[in-house]
């Protein structure tokens, strides 16, 4: 299991992480799996995702899920984020 907060999502502008901006992200993200993975399970995960608020604890098959929707589809920045957040919110 691991938190994400995607209110306050960092996306790096820049390959060095040196410059970054906060986004909500909740609402693009959840768009973005909404409309582009077939199945209950990812609308569940999309309406999580579009209605959570700061740290919201997902499931390893629900990181799985929005690893693969960012690696396929989100700009290096995002997935850059993504990881880091990741990597720092896991919980067991």
């Amino acid at each position: 299991m691991s938190k994400i907060d995607f209110q306050h999502f960092k996306i790096y502008a820049s390959i060095s992480h040196k410059a970054s901006h906060t986004v909500d992200a909740r609402e693009n993200f959840a768009d973005m799996i909404y409309n582009n993975v077939n199945g209950i399970k990812a609308h569940a995960l999309a309406l999580k995702i579009y209605n959570g608020e700061g740290c919201v604890e997902y499931t390893d098959e629900e990181v799985s899920l929005m690893s693969t929707v960012a690696e396929r589809l989100c700009v290096p920045g995002f997935i850059d984020g993504l990881r880091e957040q990741l990597k720092n919110n896991k919980t067991e």
